[in-house]
């Protein structure tokens, strides 16, 4: 007698509760201003992805990466703080939908420093 438990039925996450996860897990890292608009991809348009402020997520033959680019605060490490950034987001999904991540790019695309002297 088998003793596996049969399968409820399917559950499935839409691309767009990742992006969300990923982006809100973000900005919570120390060192994250915010995010950016992901610049505009020619590429998009072969490959499956979705978007989402700051975060780019890509998903094929069961392999998911995220693109993010953010904006850090002054006086921070930037590789530090990506890294950071990197294991937060791994983290997340892991812990949230136990989907395994195999990149997180994170892409500085500024410092915020105030206008102040």
């Amino acid at each position: 007698m088998d003793e596996q438990t049969p399968s409820s039925g399917r559950i499935e996450v839409a691309p767009e509760v990742l992006t969300t996860i990923a982006r809100l897990t973000a900005i919570r890292v120390e060192g994250v201003s915010r995010l950016l608009p992901a610049p505009s991809e020619m590429g998009q348009l072969f490959r499956r992805s979705t978007r989402q402020e700051g975060v780019v997520l890509h998903w094929s033959d069961n392999s998911l990466s995220f693109d993010l680019y953010v904006i850090m605060e002054p006086n921070v490490s930037l590789v530090e703080t990506s890294r950071n950034l990197q294991r937060a987001i791994i983290e997340a999904i892991d812990t949230m939908v136990g989907i395994p991540v195999t990149a997180v790019n994170v892409h500085v695309e500024d410092v915020l420093y105030s206008a102040e002297p």
